[in-house]
């Protein structure tokens, strides 16, 4: 059985970091390096979180 969707939306600090980052931001577009700067997370995190959050529909990549 799968987790409910606030479970993984919430399930990681730098997820929840991440969120808060980019609500406060839109509808700016930033890179995976300049997200990881901004909340203070190694870029490899960050991006896993990113794509997290990308296969759930939250976010998506910009052209």
């Amino acid at each position: 059985m799968s987790k409910p969707v606030l479970d993984n939306l919430f399930g990681s600090k730098i997820r929840v970091k991440i969120l808060k980052f980019l609500y406060r931001n839109y509808p700016a577009d930033f890179s995976i390096r300049e997200v990881s700067q901004r909340v203070q997370e190694k870029p490899s995190d960050t991006r896993r979180e990113l794509e997290e959050l990308r296969s759930m529909t939250i976010i998506r990549k910009a052209k």
